[in-house]
């Protein structure tokens, strides 16, 4: 038997000389690259292990005393105490952690069946699953349940599934293997051990050791026998006992050192602590089906021919990191794989991740690939032999690649667009002669190489003034060519993450950032993030930002402190700040930006622990309490009135921007109107009734929303509801300063606050723009001059006489429709199908849905009905958006998966809620975290609402009317007018007449008659609820008409996502849906109990009935019948026409009743007048089909000038009335003297 190992270790020998001589060793497999994968393939090699003897050896590690590893032989085996021994010292292998009996490990090698079972008593992310066990087999991975396998060749994923379970599992060197045994001397372990660090521990630095023994032995795990009344030392930490018992111990300063190998292996890590880790060694092992060996002589070189490795899982319990440390690799097969002495076969050993479940299987190189000892030589970090990934959410490969192309990693997926950020890089393994160059958006700029994995590039501030997605290209030629790439998002200043937090003193209300004469202000900062130096000192500066029609500016303008230390925290008093380095003449243009906080000096040269630092920015602050002694020395006691008038002069003088937003965005009459109208209005970030709610700029608002895009001269439209649902108009605006503690209406805006383009030039400046023309002169005018009537002369709220409703449609539940006409149906097919479309020459709209059966029931039986599990979007040429529910066990984190053109994207931060992408912007609620409700809205109008409720979507559209086929057309969504002709799509019949809005939420015109019209223009009826015979009538006639197959209509589903995608995997290949539930009632215990409840909990309702009893769940009927009333209530009250007469103007002092609804059809409005005034003109006008009754513009007079006017008046009449009467008796005289004069009178006065 020793004859046949030695020779087998000879062919080893010989077949490794052989690829040497050939030079097969230390050359690089050219693997193909997916770009959207981003898969490492091939790796710089490490000429040497950087950390050897990095680790300092305690004393009884297995050195000699002359300095030299100890070598551990046949002889002395039986004189080694392992408590004391390192088992890395002997081979050297100190890039591995350390192991076995000296560290607390169980080694499993003695447990019958060989598998364990680990309670890991914390939660680990593996790949959207959370576990909180695993199980560790001595075939080189662990699982999270039984892998279902027999012999080699293993297939990942199971291509059974989900007839056969499909595990969750990591390989390390996944193969069959044994235990190799010297004569009776076992040579071969499986090592592992829980690592987890002590709660509320705050001291980071290392661990001691205190040798006094325990006086009790360890009750817990049964340990192996060899270690059976092992007495455990007392380890301490920081002064505090730690957790130590055999295989699960409190070991902070490991957790460290793993922390620190993954921050420095990957990027993106830097935020990444690790709190619990599972540490797996298999040491030594055979292949399986080696020959035994009994000779004990043979055992220094048996030893020599095994397989090493480890596995390392470090989680904080959000994310998951995986890394593989491989020590030696000698065979990479088995005999069952029909190897030859470890070589060869069908299959050798694999390596990497199966996410389980059909979610994919991920290798690293050499995975099932003879060559698979060259995981030793090579790494994907700077450590030979060690490999690294992360694996919560998607597997992504850390290190770097000796590949020519391919997908840049970068440390962070967006930024502000301010700039001022560093990103650091991965994907090409740097070099020391490298010049490295990144091109982002228009700009490039020279990078910086930190180490063979890293580089460092800095965005400075004043280079990108643009939002959304861009592409990020890398050169390491100096520019000649960029084939490095990947996608970054630029978020808007507003949106994105705020690290400079200005605090308002909440009970000394003058300290406000807003106000511009406050006695103290403070602001706070992440201090530790900044810098990691302690001595590090900042500067926290003003930017200021102006702009006029031709340009802008964006530059710093004057400081709040500067050298001063990183606190964290720092306040002053604005009256006594110094202004020695203020901006000559800032004060004239520069009246608001941001504060900005760096590290003092030469902030990009300051490396800290040798990565990179970013600027910090506030939120967009007006500069009032900086500029405001300046402005009253210039302008005098009256600057701000001043102020005001000449924003007020200056932008009537700028383009009529409201003559163009007025007709193509008008208002929705009622909220409920704006909740549904998804796809042309979105929630205002400050003013969401479901988010942030502070409404600074629209007091007494419940809800303010804005236009989804801005008109062409950057302009966009904000309307606000009040707490009745009605909208707000700034007409109704009392002239009082203190009517704007709870009364300010949504007005349109000079400039749209997302931006738009081209985005940089004004008004067109994400953020930026808006706050300089519409936000800055409220606070000139309403808040710091007291006039807000000047403001809103020049923003005078839009009325909502042109506004025409959305139409809705919806699908919910097992395989419920609403039409957009109203029409009631269930189709319960199988597969891709057309919810909605159309096609002109002006549109291409597709909306499909992915429909596959649910769960099984609780008596295991198929559900035969369908839900949609996922729905993909595309108009005109935009982005095609996928949006999938997440199935059971994978939604702890999210409910959906979102890919917007194959890139996955995620709305679970507040920086991130709002994303926009060519053509389409998407939108998650800012209180939402799991990614259950989200908004897809389209520049064409188009709206999607999709709902994840117990992994099925309900979903949503919205179509602006300008879709239906009786529209006339002459404008498109927003009133551009059109220039085609009205031709179809359609050969013959009804449907060649008109373009049309069909598919499965039928067809929108008006008509419930032709909704259920195929694609070859066929009618069919049905009533509600069907028959049976209906029922198979809409489905095969009609509902199978529709199939997205690829032929008739393109399949907008990407087949990339499959197999866990595709609903063909799903539930029974013998799919008939049932089309009456109540067909088999009462045919077993189970149902029968079913049928007696569903009644009372379905209030009637048909399609609670069908969800209950095809689930047999309560609760789904429910969320069906919940579902189905909610939108019930938003389309009647969203599709509602409403007649609108606009709102009346009215002077100072006129009050107007009803306060709320004042402009619809049908009101009637009283005015009157405050009480130090009188009413003038008509007191009541009435809204008449669109129009006001005829009457005069009601006005008031002040009271005492009334009075005033009232005795002049009649004083004046008085004399009037006098002087007439006077004026009559002297004409009378006049009269009388004229005729005694004929008779020969004398004149005669009064007789």
């Amino acid at each position: 038997m020793g004859v046949l190992v030695f020779s087998a270790c000879a062919l080893l020998v010989a077949h490794t000389l052989v690829l040497v001589k050939h030079g097969a060793v230390g050359q690089f497999p050219q693997l193909p690259l997916d770009p959207q994968e981003s898969p490492r393939t091939d790796f710089q090699p490490s000429p040497f292990n950087i950390l050897t003897g990095f680790e300092p050896r305690p004393p009884g590690t297995g050195v000699s005393t002359d300095g030299q590893a100890f070598r551990i032989s046949g002889q002395n085996l039986k004189n080694i105490d392992w408590t004391l021994i390192d088992r890395r010292a002997e081979e050297g292998w100190w890039h591995l952690y350390q192991f076995g009996e000296r560290y607390y490990d169980v080694d499993i090698t003695w447990r019958p069946w060989r598998d364990l079972q680990i309670d890991l008593d914390f939660f680990l992310p593996f790949y959207g699953f959370r576990f909180n066990y695993t199980f560790v087999f001595p075939e080189g991975f662990i699982a999270f349940s039984y892998p279902q396998y027999i012999q080699p060749p293993y297939t990942m994923p199971n291509r059974h599934w989900p007839q056969e379970p499909d595990s969750s599992l990591v390989a390390a060197f996944m193969g069959e293997q044994s235990f190799v045994h010297v004569g009776d001397t076992r040579l071969s372990h499986v090592w592992y051990r829980v690592v987890t660090r002590p709660i509320n521990m705050i001291n980071p630095f290392g661990a001691e050791f205190s040798l006094r023994p325990q006086q009790q032995t360890f009750v817990g795990p049964t340990l192996p026998p060899e270690l059976a009344g092992h007495r455990i030392p007392i380890r301490t930490y920081a002064g505090q006992q730690l957790k130590t018992a055999f295989g699960r111990i409190e070991d902070p300063e490991l957790l460290d050192i793993i922390t620190r190998d993954i921050q420095h292996g990957m990027v993106g890590a830097r935020g990444f602590k690790a709190d619990y880790a599972l540490i797996v060694t298999w040491e030594r092992m055979g292949y399986g089906g080696a020959p035994k060996v009994t000779e004990l002589n043979l055992y220094d070189t048996v030893k020599k021919w095994q397989n090493t490795y480890q596995m390392v899982i470090a989680t904080d319990e959000i994310r998951t990191y995986v890394m593989f440390n491989y020590a030696n690799v000698n065979w990479t097969s088995s005999t069952q794989a029909g190897a030859l002495f470890g070589r060869g076969g069908k299959q050798s050993a694999l390596v990497g991740f199966n996410g389980g479940n059909g979610t994919g299987w991920y290798s690293l190189p050499w995975s099932a690939d003879g060559n698979s000892y060259k995981l030793v030589q090579y790494g994907s970090t700077q450590v030979a032999g060690r490999w690294l990934a992360r694996v919560d959410e998607e597997i992504e490969y850390g290190g770097c690649s000796n590949n020519s192309i391919g997908v840049l990693q970068l440390d962070k997926p967006q930024a502000t667009m301010l700039g001022g950020f560093t990103l650091n890089v991965t994907g090409p393994c740097f070099r020391v002669t490298d010049v490295l160059k990144m091109q982002i958006d228009e700009n490039t700029l020279d990078c910086e190489r930190l180490d063979m994995v890293m580089a460092r590039c800095v965005v400075p501030v004043n280079s990108i003034f643009k939002t959304g997605q861009v592409i990020i290209r890398l050169s390491v030629d100096g520019g000649k060519n960029y084939p490095w790439w990947n996608k970054f998002y630029v978020l808007m200043p507003s949106l994105a993450r705020r690290q400079v937090n200005l605090l308002n003193d909440p009970v000394g209300l003058k300290n406000n950032w807003r106000n511009f004469n406050p006695d103290n202000l403070t602001l706070t900062w992440p201090n530790y993030n900044i810098s990691v130096n302690p001595n590090a000192q900042v500067d926290i500066t003003l930017w200021g930002y102006w702009e006029d029609v031709l340009g802008h500016r964006f530059t710093e303008v004057g400081s709040i402190a500067r050298n001063t230390p990183n606190r964290g925290v720092y306040s002053f008093n604005p009256r006594t700040l110094a202004k020695t380095d203020m901006l000559r003449d800032a004060w004239r243009q520069f009246s608001g930006g941001l504060v900005q906080i760096r590290v003092s000096q030469d902030w990009m040269k300051d490396r800290g622990d040798g990565y990179s630092h970013s600027i910090y920015w506030s939120d967009l602050v007006p500069f009032g309490w900086y500029f405001h002694d300046v402005w009253q020395y210039q302008l005098g006691s009256n600057w701000a009135t001043d102020m005001c008038i000449d924003w007020f002069q200056y932008d009537g003088r700028r383009e009529n921007f409201y003559m163009f937003l007025e007709n193509k965005q008008p208002c929705p009459c009622t909220l409920d109107q704006a909740v549904v109208d998804v796809g042309r209005y979105v929630a205002l970030s400050d003013c969401d009734i479901n988010g942030d709610h502070k409404c600074y700029y629209t007091q007494g608002a419940q809800h303010c929303v804005v236009a989804t895009r801005s008109v062409w001269t950057g302009a966009g439209q904000v309307c606000c509801y009040d707490w009745q649902g009605w909208l707000m108009f700034s007409q109704d605006y009392e002239f009082n300063d203190q009517y704007l503690r709870f009364y300010s209406a949504g007005v349109p805006y000079r400039a749209h606050p997302w931006g738009s383009f081209p985005y940089k030039r004004p008004p067109y400046v994400p953020s930026m723009s808006n706050f300089y023309n519409d936000l800055l002169p409220y606070e000139y005018c309403c808040k710091w001059a007291g006039h807000c009537e000047f403001y809103f002369w020049r923003r005078i709220s839009s009325g909502c006489q042109d506004y025409r409703p959305p139409a809705v449609g919806y699908i919910y539940g097992e395989g419920h429709f609403i039409t957009y006409d109203g029409t009631r149906y269930t189709f319960n097919g199988k597969g891709y199908y057309v919810l909605t479309m159309l096609k002109s020459r002006s549109n291409n709209m597709m909306v499909q849905v992915r429909m596959e059966q649910p769960p099984k029931t609780m008596w295991n039986a198929n559900v035969m009905a369908t839900v949609v599990t996922g729905v993909a979007a595309q108009d005109n040429d935009s982005a095609i958006v996928e949006i999938y529910a997440r199935k059971e066990f994978r939604r702890w984190r999210y409910k959906t998966d979102v890919y917007v053109d194959n890139a996955r994207v995620f709305f679970d931060t507040p920086w991130q809620k709002l994303q926009t992408f060519k053509g389409v912007t998407i939108r998650s609620r800012p209180r939402n975290m799991n990614m259950s409700a989200l908004e897809v809205m389209f520049d064409t109008g188009l709206g999607l609402l999709v709902e994840e409720a117990r992994g099925t979507l309900n979903v949503m559209v919205s179509v602006p009317p300008e879709y239906n086929e009786t529209f006339a057309y002459r404008t498109d969504t927003f009133g551009y007018p059109r220039t085609e002709a009205a031709t179809g799509i359609f050969g013959t019949g009804k449907c060649a007449n008109f373009y049309r809005t069909m598919g499965l939420l039928g067809t929108f015109n008006n008509d419930k008659r032709d909704d259920l019209t195929t694609p070859d223009c066929n009618v069919v009826n049905t009533n509600y609820p069907a028959s049976e015979i209906e029922a198979r009538n809409v489905y095969y006639e009609f509902g199978e008409r529709w199939r997205a197959d690829g032929i008739r209509h393109h399949l907008l589903f990407q087949t990339k996502f499959q197999p866990i995608y595709n609903p063909i995997s799903f539930a029974s290949s013998h799919y008939q849906p049932i089309f009456d539930p109540w067909r088999n009632q009462n045919a077993t215990f189970w149902e029968s109990l079913i049928f007696s409840r569903e009644e009372v909990t379905c209030q009637g309702s048909p399609p609670c009935e069908f969800d209950y009893l095809t689930t047999g769940r309560r609760e789904i009927g429910l969320d069906t019948l919940m579902n189905e009333r909610k939108f019930e209530e938003l389309k009647r009250l969203g599709e509602k026409k409403t007649i609108s007469c606009g709102p009346l103007q009215k002077n100072i002092g006129v009050l107007k009743y009803p306060p709320g609804n004042n402009y619809l059809d049908g009101v009637t409005v009283t005015f009157t007048c405050q009480p130090e005034y009188f009413l003038h003109g008509d007191q009541q006008r009435t809204c008449i089909n669109g129009t006001w009754s005829p009457g005069w513009w009601p006005w008031c007079r002040w009271r005492d000038e009334e009075y005033a006017l009232k005795w002049f008046t009649g004083i004046i009449v008085s004399l009037l009335i006098l002087g007439a009467i006077i004026a009559i008796f002297l004409y009378c005289n006049s009269l009388k003297n004229q005729k005694l004069k004929q008779r020969g009178r004398p004149y005669a006065i009064g007789r």
